[in-house]
């Protein structure tokens, strides 16, 4: 006898909810492999800012400090990478790691990704929710300052 299957389910539980307070003149934007996008307004000639959502699932057990790793070293091989400051940080009652690299683009140019990881768990699995914001970090741009405040709003929970 066939056994049917459900997503989602306790054996394969449905991906976080993940809200986000999006800057003014920010747009959503569906991208490939991701959850989606968080988009600047547009401006022609320059690189526009934006925060990608993504969730991964692994095995029970990973944990922070995995992820964490995985992000650095992603971080510290990108072309002329500088990685800046990192600590553990607590955003709405959740553990993240937080990582910042100003790198080099070849078709950008000098640009600041800023990286923020959690772990959400559930029974049967956990899963990895990632905000990866790019921006090019200019003198007096607002960009990186509203990356930072977007990745401050983010509120995850386990769906219920």
């Amino acid at each position: 006898m066939t056994s049917h299957q459900v997503f989602p389910s306790t054996g394969f539980p449905a991906y976080p909810t993940i809200k986000l307070d999006a800057p003014a003149g920010w747009s959503q934007q569906v991208v490939p492999d991701a959850v989606g996008a968080l988009m600047a307004p547009t401006a022609e000639g320059r690189y526009t800012a934006n925060v990608v959502i993504s969730v991964s699932r692994r095995l029970p057990g990973y944990q922070l400090q995995d992820i964490a790793a995985s992000v650095d070293s992603f971080l510290d091989a990108l072309p002329d990478a500088v990685l800046l400051g990192t600590e553990p940080v607590v955003i709405n009652g959740r553990d993240w790691h937080v990582r910042e690299a100003r790198y080099t683009h070849p078709q950008a140019g000098s640009l600041a990704q800023f990286t923020a990881v959690t772990v959400v768990h559930h029974e049967t699995a956990a899963d990895i929710v990632q905000l990866t914001g790019s921006c090019q970090p200019t003198e007096g741009s607002d960009d990186l300052k509203a990356i930072y405040s977007l990745v401050a709003s983010a509120d995850v929970t386990p769906a219920s």
